[in-house]
């Protein structure tokens, strides 16, 4: 499955993007980081990074995750990671970029990290 990405504005403001499929080198991925500029060039946006239904991730796909987080940061915003116990979350934590991001096991905690 190549890698779809829903976009859609919470109650609170805050910006849900889930992510499914495959987040590896190519176009794909490219379109991630688009968003990423997006949402940084509108000021401090609040972001929930939903990847409990991504099935692969590569190390460019990682590479686009801390970029994200670096754009969101920069912007005076906040990201949070929603990751479910399997091969993508292995492999956040193989690569340590895990202590990158700040990860949450439930949407409910990441919306509090970024409210």
């Amino acid at each position: 499955m190549l890698l779809q990405i829903e976009e859609r504005q919470l109650e609170s403001g805050i910006t849900h993007l889930q992510v499914s499929g495959r987040l590896a080198l190519g176009r794909e991925s490219q379109r991630l980081e688009t968003i990423s500029a997006e949402l940084a060039a509108k000021g401090a946006p609040k972001v929930i990074l939903d990847l409990t239904k991504l099935e692969y991730i590569d190390s460019a796909g990682v590479g686009v995750l801390a970029l994200m987080s670096g754009r969101v940061n920069d912007a005076g915003g906040k990201l949070a990671v929603v990751a479910a116990p399997g091969r993508v979350l292995d492999v956040l934590k193989l690569t340590r970029v895990d202590s990158l991001l700040n990860m949450n096991e439930t949407m409910e905690s990441a919306a509090a990290a970024v409210a």
